[in-house]
């Protein structure tokens, strides 16, 4: 029995220690374009996407945050920048409608579409019987037409997805980043203030 404690001692101390230490973990947030709805109806257009990054300056650094209760954190991000995974999803989304959709700022277009990131995160709560992983998206969206030289907003445009588990162990938020990447875009094409202000 005293073998068997002795032999434990030294695994237990270095979960402790492991379990202290801060680790960074990457995130793949996945988006596939839908192309239907009230875009593909409008007039093919020429349509510059910029994303501006608005998040708080502690937000920008993770996508996601765990600070284990004997010290240490997981922290988890995305090796493609946020705003680029965003900017990425409408031009696919745009692109799949039918429509050019563009980042060079230099290029010629019929119309701006400029998002304002202010949120691109997960988050966790906890109850005795089960945990909720949530991914929320927020932004504000402002369409400049070129050719009628009229500007559209700013509105807002959020996503979001929450998942429940009776399960306490904490899985990186891919699932729900994406999720909620996919409402945000889907609200956002099926807006209506959005395909009037491009066509």
């Amino acid at each position: 029995m005293k073998r068997f404690g002795y032999s434990f001692l030294p695994l237990f101390l270095l979960g402790v220690l492991v379990s202290g230490c801060d680790t960074r973990t990457p995130v793949a947030v996945h988006f596939n374009p839908d192309g239907n709805g009230p875009l593909t109806s409008i007039k093919a257009s020429t349509i510059l996407v910029q994303v501006e990054d608005l998040r708080p300056a502690a937000e920008r650094d993770s996508v996601y945050q765990i600070v284990a209760d004997v010290g240490g954190t997981q922290t988890f991000y995305t090796k493609k920048p946020v705003p680029l995974i965003v900017q990425d999803a409408l031009v696919s989304e745009l692109s799949k409608c039918g429509h050019r959709a563009v980042t060079d700022p230099g290029a010629p277009v019929d119309a701006r579409v400029k998002i304002g990131l202010e949120r691109f995160r997960a988050f966790l709560s906890t109850t005795t019987l089960h945990y909720t992983m949530e991914g929320q998206i927020d932004a504000e969206i402002s369409v400049t037409n070129d050719a009628k030289k009229t500007t559209a907003g700013p509105f807002r445009i959020s996503g979001n997805y929450q998942r429940k588990s009776s399960s306490h162990q904490v899985y990186p938020p891919e699932k729900e980043l994406s999720a909620a990447l996919a409402e945000f875009v889907h609200n956002l094409a099926f807006d209506s203030r959005f395909a009037e202000a491009l066509q």
